[in-house]
């Protein structure tokens, strides 16, 4: 099994000129996407292609951490009972009336994943000025760097919102420019741009044809290492995409595409690995249990409002969280059960799966509300329950049946109690105008629409004004 290596992404640093920095310094305004960039590679060899390839690969995993952090505590599934920050509780969970302080580190998952999008993108451009592969070695690397970008892209935008965020960057082929941002654009035309590049992305994995990419794709992609398997993940970011635009004939599209599988297991698709070795990441979601000075703990609702038996909550092999011996308490919030979702710091960690796939399956089929649409989501939601130990829908809840309404009702508890702690219920509350209906156990909290525009990103900004 091949591990993510660091040191492949520190090889893509040395190559590209940059130099480490943080969103927080404000010495000198640079861009906060991609610190330093001073020169492109206009002839990559196939080892440093390689290099690049690997190292956007590694980089992906950076930003996780965070969204799921800052994501599940606006959205009421876990809080961070952190001992030694109180923002997270506090700032976090709106219970301080200043609002967001956009110099603190819940922007973190924004730099992270601009600079992925970035490196994305400096890979793309190298492959293109290459003389060591062919054209359709081009194509894939294409079709590869725009799908990432695509997917940080849309990491990014639903964090900000109505902030958006920026579609386009000074030209990497005049570097004398590199320090020149495009604008902002709206969250509409930010998931337009999202579509555009995935689907630029699938034209370009399909011209690569059946030859394997020009560098290694990690152990965690099995099954996606090739340019035409990995269209299939492609397919399922827009898939994902369009449930975000509305687009529900363009998500069933998509996702007819993709690795949509109605009766296969659920948690096939690829994975984000970890390991030890010196230079490579660990797992930084694990926690171990009856932690006392950092713990992440379910929001208790999680519990108390799950189905008899559901295999995704305490017991069974996709539980999602553990009681503790005692309960932790913090800053006026109380503690039962451990987020627990990982056996160990080097368990892999899902990028998208099946079990995924098949809950926007099911939200589109009940968003176009016919008859047989509403039946096809039926069977999709059942495929899920089943997968969690429960009854299907016509022996639990015979009344949703044909009932567009309850069904997205149903459908949004299934995708809290599958996706929990993935970055997925604040956005799912969010977009069906659901918000109130989230929890407070604070009685001063607040439930925020978005984060804040990071103050690198305004810093840019006002050294460059458009």
């Amino acid at each position: 099994m091949k591990h993510f290596k660091i040191k492949s992404t520190l090889v893509l640093v040395a190559l590209l000129g940059m130099q480490a920095c943080s969103v927080f310094e404000n010495k000198e305004v640079v861009d906060p996407n991609s610190p330093s960039v001073e020169s492109v590679l206009t002839n990559a060899n196939a080892s440093q292609l390689n290099q690049l390839g690997i190292g956007v690969q590694s980089a992906m995993r950076n930003g996780f951490p965070n969204l799921r952090l800052v994501a599940g505590s606006i959205g009421r599934e876990v809080y961070n009972l952190s001992s030694t920050e109180v923002t997270w509780v506090t700032e976090l969970l709106g219970t301080t009336n200043g609002g967001f302080n956009n110099n603190t580190g819940f922007n973190a998952s924004y730099n992270d994943f601009s600079q992925t999008r970035r490196r994305a993108e400096i890979f793309q451009r190298s492959a293109t000025n290459s003389t060591f592969i062919t054209e359709p070695q081009k194509n894939g690397i294409r079709g590869f760097a725009n799908t990432i970008q695509a997917w940080t892209m849309l990491k990014n935008i639903n964090m900000q919102y109505k902030n958006g965020i920026r579609i386009s960057f000074s030209d990497l082929s005049a570097p004398g420019d590199l320090l020149k941002p495009g604008p902002f654009v709206t969250y509409e035309a930010g998931l337009t741009e999202i579509k555009r590049l995935l689907d630029l992305g699938a034209t370009q994995l399909d011209a690569a044809g059946t030859i394997p990419f020009a560098f290694t794709m990690t152990s965690g992609w099995a099954g996606f290492a090739i340019p035409s398997d990995f269209k299939k993940f492609n397919r399922a970011v827009a898939a994902e995409t369009a449930l975000y635009q509305k687009d529900w004939t363009g998500a069933l599209t998509a996702i007819n595409s993709s690795f949509l599988n109605l009766t296969g297991p659920l948690t096939t698709g690829p994975v984000f690995t970890y390991s030890t070795t010196s230079g490579d990441l660990t797992n930084a979601s694990y926690k171990i249990k009856n932690d006392i000075a950092s713990p992440v703990v379910a929001q208790a609702k999680f519990v108390t409002d799950a189905e008899p038996n559901d295999t995704r909550v305490i017991t069974g092999p996709t539980a999602k969280v553990a009681k503790r011996t005692s309960d932790r308490s913090f800053s006026g919030l109380v503690g039962s059960y451990d987020v627990y979702m990982y056996p160990s710091n080097i368990a892999p960690v899902s990028i998208m799966r099946n079990e995924e796939l098949i809950l926007i399956y099911a939200e589109a089929q009940i968003q176009i509300n016919t008859p047989a649409s509403l039946a096809l989501a039926v069977t999709a939601l059942d495929a899920v329950r089943t997968g969690a130990g429960l009854p299907k829908l016509a022996v639990a809840k015979p009344a949703v049946i044909g009932n567009q309404a309850a069904l997205i009702t149903e459908m949004l508890n299934q995708r809290r109690y599958s996706l929990f702690y993935e970055g997925h219920r604040w956005f799912d509350m969010r977009r069906y105008d659901l918000l109130s209906t989230l929890p407070n156990d604070l009685p001063t909290s607040l439930v925020y629409v978005q984060l804040i525009r990071p103050f690198a990103e305004v810093q840019w900004d006002a050294k460059n004004p458009q």
